[in-house]
């Protein structure tokens, strides 16, 4: 199937990946693919939502509220449990720097899992973690196939894969489509138009 998509809608799959290990998510959702078509803003689908006010800083923030990251620092409240029990983080984290060097209890790649990235404004050679996909998001990449499809295209574009985001009805993605304030159903029918426009 991958063959089929075009260049971008290919990064969009890369992309994800990558937006779910900068959310500390150990999945790609329906979420991570909507965040990552944003990337190409000028890209029919994408070039929608853009229209409509979305980019990739109000959908990562509403991703952030829909769905926390896994892998957040202990905060004040952790900390003050933690003391409760005769245990201080503090000097914990002191100790654990003095022997084994600065940052040495930061979270680090599960080596078992990561690769070389890309270098998308992470720097040549950065470590990203393998993060599988989740059902409901490889449900959308089959959807993008049948959106092609259906419309007769030669291939997979952007545009497919937000029109199969769109017909998400997963509780994460319906509650990403209530914190960005758009219906669904509306939004396919204006990239459905912007598409007949186009053509």
């Amino acid at each position: 199937m991958f063959e089929r998509f075009s260049r971008e809608a290919r990064d969009v799959v890369i992309r994800a990946q990558d937006e779910a290990n900068s959310l500390g998510h150990d999945w790609i959702g329906t979420e991570h693919l909507l965040l990552a078509a944003l990337h190409h803003p000028e890209q029919p689908g994408a070039a929608t939502l853009v229209r409509l006010g979305i980019t990739t800083t109000s959908c990562r923030a509403a991703v952030a509220g829909v769905v926390p990251g896994a892998r957040e620092d202990l905060g004040p409240e952790d900390a003050e449990a933690l003391r409760a029990l005769g245990i201080d983080l503090e000097a914990v984290r002191r100790r654990a720097e003095e022997s084994f060097g600065a940052g040495a209890l930061d979270a680090a790649p599960d080596s078992g899992r990561t690769k070389r990235g890309r270098g998308r404004g992470k720097g040549e050679g950065t470590l990203t973690r393998h993060v599988p996909f989740a059902a409901r998001a490889k449900k959308v990449l089959k959807q993008a196939l049948r959106e092609a499809l259906t419309r007769k295209d030669r291939g997979i574009g952007v545009e497919h894969v937000v029109l199969g985001v769109l017909r998400s009805e997963d509780n994460i993605s319906l509650a990403l489509f209530a914190r960005l304030g758009i219906e669904p159903e509306v939004v396919r029918e204006l990239v459905l138009d912007d598409l007949r426009t186009a053509a």
